[in-house]
């Protein structure tokens, strides 16, 4: 007898014990069963592959809009195929959030922690003096501990202003790729007009493209998705051979810009999609798409597939100048409406239970939560709770409700304003439950790809600077239930204020003018040495242009301030 059917029969005498003990009525005892029943059905047999660390690869797009793929659309103008399949036979996310930018979604999976918590707050430039802090520790450091060999193919953007920023100092063991946070997909050189003029420069641009910490150049002219899909292909046959678990994060530049792809990938699309820009990301897309099969092809011809989990998922939602749609949620890369932080994403593995597989997971998660799944559910770690992440592992693989009931998105500002203070001075989002906080003012925001019809359809910075909204009945956003449901408001707005006071100090919004690639061959360097930026403050030379550039709402709408009139109690 196994040990699964040892343990049914175990429960099954013991509720039938435990029935006879207390008495119950033949209907109190039926539910009783009917409960433990539902329960073990989650206690599965494992045979010695299930208890193998499994390989994990975690594929993130860039920029890519929640209706950009076509599960969730089945009349998407773009076709993804290939991604379509996996997610369907696999779990899909559906209540999942990202970031609102590229470096604070990178940020928080490193480190399982929310982005108030870790640091990084914006999308950092070419000439940001400020990285992911060096004192944490990271999930490539934590897998390798338990014995992974940990990759990197793709964006980096968690910063390259000093030498123990860069990957292979933050525990990859390899890395291909780009350190800045878009570059021309085949001269693989990254250019910024804006640092240019606030540096008080004519040219601002450089080669970035890295072999570890070597500049790449032979990869010049080749489209840089082809390259990552190959070099990971490469990876899994490397690792095919020795059988040591393996960590890759491809870490996609599609569906980012600039807009660039080779010709045959939009040859689909003549004639169907009449918008040009439109129709260069829609061969991205499909370019991707093509990608990632063949790397799940590659797993299966290796026979390596059987131990591998293979995680997707958007960096955050489309953005407003890449052509991408988040339709039907309101907003979009930058914001934090359900179409800049809720993504496309799903797991698919054969290591999955038969019962989830094809279905949809409806629990809270969010991109934190990747490094206490992977290390503690894969890996065979210990829980760190000193982290904000909880382990989905089993919740993914047996449909088991969320342990997580919050999200902290965003939050900053005065921590202790409360109502009479006169205007507000805090700003931030939450999800608790059902319902999502918004405090603070918001600027114009709007579906992408579609053009307003209803007064509802472009958010102004005149409306309430506190919005509360019910994610299950509203998914949309579109009616505030600030006024209305004022006990729930109350409650998420002292659930943001624990979480605001919990904050670290963010990284200095500091730009420099030696991160120039015109003063080191027309390569992007590290250009300050390795000192400990907990003890660093900037000097009258620093360039300061930024001001909580994407994560206060202030950058969207003027100096405007809403004071909140209400006769509530203070929180």
């Amino acid at each position: 007898m196994n040990s699964h059917i040892m343990i049914k029969c175990f429960v099954a005498s013991s509720v039938m014990f435990i029935g006879f003990m207390i008495g119950l009525t033949a209907t109190q005892y039926e539910t009783l069963v009917d409960n433990v029943t539902r329960l073990t059905k989650h206690v599965e047999p494992r045979d010695s592959s299930h208890r193998k660390q499994p390989n994990i690869i975690f594929i993130l797009a860039d920029d890519l809009g929640w209706n950009d793929v076509s599960y969730h659309n089945s009349s998407c103008d773009i076709h993804t195929p290939n991604i379509d399949r996996l997610a369907k036979e696999g779990v899909r996310l559906q209540n999942y959030y990202a970031q609102a930018t590229c470096s604070p979604s990178r940020a928080s999976f490193m480190t399982g922690l929310y982005q108030s918590r870790h640091g990084v707050d914006r999308a950092l430039s070419a000439a940001d003096a400020g990285c992911l802090p060096s004192n944490l520790t990271v999930l490539p450091q934590v897998l390798k501990r338990h014995g992974y060999t940990t990759h990197l193919v793709g964006k980096w953007h968690l910063g390259h202003s000093r030498r123990n920023c860069l990957p292979n100092q933050r525990g990859f063991d390899t890395f291909l790729g780009f350190r800045n946070g878009a570059q021309d997909y085949y001269r693989h050189h990254h250019g910024n007009p804006r640092l240019a003029r606030d540096t008080g420069v004519e040219y601002f641009e450089g080669f970035d493209f890295w072999e570890n910490e070597t500049a790449a150049e032979s990869y010049t002219g080749q489209y840089a998705t082809h390259i990552y899909v190959k070099r990971a292909e490469e990876i899994m046959t490397h690792h095919a051979q020795n059988g040591k678990p393996f960590f890759l994060f491809l870490s996609l530049s599609a569906v980012h810009m600039p807009a660039q792809v080779p010709e045959n990938y939009m040859d689909q699309y003549e004639g169907h999609i009449t918008d040009p820009l439109r129709k260069i990301y829609a061969g991205m897309t499909s370019c991707m798409d093509e990608g990632i099969k063949n790397v799940t092809d590659t797993l299966q011809r290796l026979d390596i597939w059987k131990d591998t989990v293979v995680v997707f998922s958007s960096d955050n939602g489309g953005a407003p100048k890449g052509h991408g749609s988040n339709l039907p949620l309101l907003g979009h890369k930058g914001n934090y409406f359900e179409g800049g932080i809720r993504v496309a994403a799903f797991v698919n593995s054969p290591l999955l239970s038969k019962q989830v597989q094809g279905t949809e997971y409806s629990g809270l998660m969010g991109i934190a939560d990747w490094l206490p799944t992977f290390v503690e559910g894969m890996a065979g770690g210990s829980k760190d709770h000193s982290i904000d992440g909880f382990n989905m592992w089993d919740s993914i693989r047996y449909g088991i409700p969320s342990p997580r009931k919050e999200y902290v998105h965003a939050v900053g500002g005065n921590c202790d304003w409360k109502h009479g203070d006169g205007p507000l001075t805090m700003y931030g989002t939450i999800r608790v439950g059902d319902w999502k906080l918004f405090i603070g003012t918001m600027g114009q925001v709007a579906w992408l790809n579609k053009k307003p019809t209803t007064k509802d359809s472009l958010l102004q910075c005149s409306q309430s600077s506190s919005r509360l909204y019910n994610m299950r009945l509203d998914p949309y956003e579109t009616s505030n239930q600030y006024q209305k449901e004022h006990k729930i408001y109350t409650t998420l707005l002292k659930r943001l204020k624990y979480h605001c006071r919990r904050k670290v100090q963010y990284l200095p919004q500091i730009e420099r003018k030696e991160a120039n690639p015109r003063l080191r061959q027309g390569v992007y360097t590290p250009w300050l040495d390795d000192w400990d930026e907990l003890e660093w403050h900037p000097t009258s030379e620093d360039v300061d242009l930024f001001n909580a550039r994407y994560i206060t709402w202030e950058r969207f709408c003027d100096t405007t301030r809403h004071t909140e009139n209400d006769n509530s109690t203070s929180t």
